[in-house]
């Protein structure tokens, strides 16, 4: 978590604060490796005839669902992949639960953009984005084949708050932006002159050592960081190439398939 900072770092910090900072340059960028763990908060949707049921054992069903990613970056690439999962039993496309007396027991499954490929959800194998050429580069194992999803990056106008702070006896300095009327908030390390972030967000003059989006609804929180290593990147090439929007569309439909005449419940990460 963010530790309060007793003052603002500079005169310099307190006049940038008034300006927009875009995407940018990456000069001075050092190469590394970051730890985070994300959490997206679960949106439940019931059939009608499932509300009292799932009134009864609501506490059963997790509010959220935590995973560890791990982010390698150099000047010019970041990739991120899949660590581990934090919760026995839980990942991004299901997990079950079964009551404290054992007599009642409930299975759901969930779709989401980024999934450990159990229960039949895609498996990110790698997410690297370009910062030279503005994109990134998604490769999924899905339903037995590779798919490589390919985007531009997130542009976005940061405006820095004013506000500091410490992670992981870091400084922190605080920025905002807008995508698509979703609010995104960062915290980034100044003192790591690398513009990069999880989720291919980036574009400030430091590392992003923690990211809510949607307020709240996906968080990637920073817990180990190992700086000044060699760092070698490769693009993944194998797969069919698709947009993301054909990529999305491809999973909703058949992870809908599968719980089509089940009484399973569907849930999606915000």
């Amino acid at each position: 978590m963010i530790r309060p900072s007793p003052k603002l770092s500079s005169l310099l910090f307190l006049v940038a604060m008034t300006f927009t900072v875009l995407p940018t340059q990456h000069a001075a960028a050092q190469s590394g490796t970051v730890t985070y763990t994300h959490t997206i908060s679960l949106d439940i949707e019931l059939p009608p005839e499932m509300d009292q049921f799932m009134e009864q054992f609501k506490d059963m069903i997790p509010s959220s669902v935590t995973n560890s990613y791990v982010m390698d970056f150099n000047e010019t690439l970041s990739s991120m992949r899949l660590l581990e999962e934090k919760e026995e039993g839980a990942s991004k496309s299901g997990f079950e639960r079964q009551s404290a007396s054992g007599d009642v027991s409930i299975k759901m499954s969930f779709a989401a953009s980024l999934g450990s490929g159990s229960s039949g959800g895609p498996q990110l194998i790698a997410s690297v984005g370009n910062l030279d050429e503005g994109t990134y580069t998604n490769h999924y194992k899905f339903l037995t084949r590779d798919f490589l999803v390919t985007g531009e990056l997130p542009e976005l106008a940061w405006k820095l708050t004013g506000e500091e702070g410490m992670l992981l006896d870091r400084q922190v300095m605080k920025a905002t932006a807008t995508m698509d009327t979703v609010s995104v908030e960062a915290w980034f390390a100044p003192e790591i002159p690398a513009p990069f972030g999880p989720d291919n967000y980036g574009g400030l003059p430091g590392l992003i050592l923690m990211l809510s989006i949607d307020d709240g609804s996906k968080l990637y929180e920073a817990t180990s960081i190992t700086l000044d290593t060699e760092i070698e990147i490769t693009v993944p090439d194998k797969g069919r190439p698709v947009t993301q929007e054909e990529f999305g569309k491809l999973v909703q439909e058949r992870m809908e398939e599968r719980v089509s005449g089940v009484n399973q419940v569907i849930i999606r990460g915000n």
